[in-house]
């Protein structure tokens, strides 16, 4: 355990980390040929449901404070298929003013393998400071069903925004062409939570960002109508193809955090239809 010298109760924080590789074997079952994590990262035991491997990610401390970091590295094989959940919320902790935390994630997925992200909300309490860096590599062939779902505070304590500093940069290549870069930095002092929070007109909206690609729904346009109709008075819903390859990026605002999901759950099913995939039960 290391000590964050730059505060002045020199607190001690923790470094930790996940590498995984799910692999596909010679009786065609998805197994983690690789595996290796540290605290305040820990993993259930992967289950196999005939079609898809699910790996849950357990922290068993509540959430990240300040000086705490973790870094996350996903290969998904040939043919292989995973699907990474974090079944609990992932709380950011209020911090001094000069702290924060982070959060680094790659993922790769090869030719003919899939991978879903499906965490839980990660909330930005009170004075709070969070980066996470996210690249994603996918080759041709290969499918994803990636999510980022963010709350901007927490619902009991009546928080909306107080958090210091939320930055996030986003990539995917797809084939080895830069097919999206997404790059924030919001400060609600400064006033650049404005786009995020205006929206639906309420204090505390939801935000799911998702990033699907397959081959599979460059024709589809009944997959993206059912998508369009999933608007409601709670939730706000948009979709933009990518600049290169089968690629999607799509939005969510949800005025609750049930709206907000159940949208989001809408648009899991249906994908995982198109695509014709059996989807893990996520076992929440």
């Amino acid at each position: 355990m290391k000590t964050l010298a730059s505060t002045s109760s020199a607190r001690p924080y923790v470094a930790g980390h996940l590498y995984a590789t799910c692999t596909r074997d010679d009786s065609g079952k998805c197994i983690l040929s690789r595996k290796e994590f540290k605290t305040p990262i820990h993993i259930s035991k992967p289950y196999w449901n005939g079609s898809n491997l699910l790996l849950n990610l357990m922290c068993p401390t509540a959430g990240m404070l300040a000086g705490d970091s973790v870094d996350l590295e996903i290969e998904i094989e040939e043919d292989a298929c995973l699907t990474l959940s974090n079944p609990s919320s992932m709380r950011i902790h209020k911090m001094d003013p000069e702290s924060e935390a982070t959060w680094t994630q790659t993922f790769h997925v090869a030719k003919g393998g899939f991978l879903e992200s499906n965490p839980e909300w990660l909330i930005l309490q009170g004075e709070s400071a969070f980066t996470q860096k996210t690249g994603i590599r996918v080759e041709k062939g290969g499918e994803l069903f990636f999510i980022e779902a963010i709350a901007p505070g927490r619902i009991a304590h009546q928080e909306s925004f107080l958090f210091r500093r939320f930055s996030n940069r986003l990539s995917l290549r797809y084939d080895n062409e830069l097919s999206l870069l997404e790059k924030h930095r919001v400060q609600p002092e400064n006033g650049t939570h404005s786009s995020w929070s205006n929206e639906l007109g309420d204090a505390c909206p939801f935000y799911i960002s998702v990033l699907l690609a397959s081959e599979k729904l460059s024709d589809s346009s009944d997959f993206w109508k059912s998508i369009y109709e999933l608007q409601s008075d709670g939730a706000r819903i948009g979709a933009s193809k990518l600049a290169k390859g089968p690629c999607w990026s799509l939005k969510i605002l949800g005025s609750d955090p049930i709206a907000a999901r159940r949208a989001l759950n809408a648009v899991r099913e249906q994908f995982y239809r198109e695509i014709d995939r059996r989807p893990a039960d996520l076992r929440r």
